[in-house]
C-alpha cells in the first residue's frame, strides 16, 4: 500500500509518510517545494528554476539526481509525465490547506469559524529560505493573511465583538506593524471596549512611529479615526 504524504512549508520544511518524518536532503526538499508553490512544472523550466547558475546540461542532470533520490526514498509523493512533474494530488500540503481556508473566509466569512484560536495564528512560508522563485510566494501568502485577518475583524467589529475583533487586528499587526488599516481597526475595536483614552494614545504613537521611522503622514482614513476617537 502507498505511503501517504503530508508536506509542510509553514513555518518550518518537514515531509511526513504515514505520520512519520522523512529525511530528505536540502535539494530534493527544494525540488518538492517549488512543485507545492508552483503546481505542475516541466522539467526543463524546473531545472532553470532551481540551478540558474549553472549549464542547462548540468541543471538537467542535477534534477534527474534528484527526482531519482525523491523516487526512491518516498515513492508515490510526486509524479512524472511527458516532461512534466507534479505533486501527486493525494499528497496533502499544509500552504494549500491554509490558503483554501483564508480564502474561503474571505468569500464567505462564517462568525463561528472567525473565533476559532488557529484563526490567530499567522504562518509563514518558509521564512528562512532565501530563494528568488519562493518570493513572490511568500509575499502573496502574508498579503492573504492580512486581508483575512482585517475583514475578519471588520466583520467581528460590526457584530459588536469588539474584543475578538482587537485580536485580530492585532495579528495583522504583528505581520505588518506599520500597516494603518490594521491600526485602524485594533484602535476602533479597542475603543468599543471602553478603552477611549487608550486607543487614541496608542493611534496617536502609530502615527508618530510613521511620521519618524518611515517618513510618511498618515493617510485620511486613519486621520479620520483619530478624529472619531478623540470625539467619542
Amino acid at each position: 500500500m502507498a505511503a501517504s504524504y503530508e508536506i509542510e512549508l509553514l513555518d518550518r520544511w518537514r515531509l511526513i509518510a504515514d505520520g512519520q518524518p522523512v529525511k530528505l536532503r536540502l535539494r530534493e526538499q527544494r525540488v518538492l517545494t517549488l512543485l507545492a508553490v508552483q503546481g505542475p512544472v516541466s522539467r526543463r523550466r524546473m531545472a532553470g528554476m532551481l540551478w540558474p547558475e549553472t549549464t542547462e546540461m548540468r541543471a538537467a542532470d542535477s534534477l534527474r539526481v534528484s527526482l531519482c533520490h525523491i523516487h526512491h526514498q518516498c515513492p508515490g509523493v510526486i509524479r512524472c509525465d511527458d516532461g512534466w512533474v507534479e505533486i501527486d494530488p493525494a499528497v496533502s500540503v499544509d500552504l494549500h490547506t491554509l490558503r483554501h481556508r483564508l480564502q474561503r473566509s474571505l468569500l464567505a466569512p462564517d462568525a463561528e469559524s472567525l473565533q476559532e484560536d488557529n484563526f490567530l495564528n499567522t504562518r509563514a512560508l518558509l521564512p528562512d529560505w532565501d530563494e528568488p522563485w519562493l518570493f513572490e510566494e511568500q509575499e502573496a501568502l502574508r498579503q492573504l493573511q492580512l486581508r483575512a485577518l482585517e475583514a475578519a475583524s471588520a466583520q467581528l467589529l460590526n457584530s459588536g465583538l469588539q474584543h475578538r475583533a482587537w485580536q485580530l487586528a492585532q495579528s495583522a499587526l504583528r505581520i505588518d506593524p506599520m500597516r494603518e488599516s490594521a491600526a485602524s481597526l485594533s484602535a476602533r475595536a479597542e475603543s468599543g471596549q471602553g478603552n477611549n483614552a487608550s486607543a487614541t494614545a496608542g493611534l496617536l504613537q502609530f502615527i508618530g512611529r510613521l511620521k519618524t521611522e518611515l517618513g510618511v503622514e498618515p493617510s485620511p482614513e486613519l486621520l479620520h479615526t483619530l478624529t472619531q476617537l478623540r470625539g467619542a
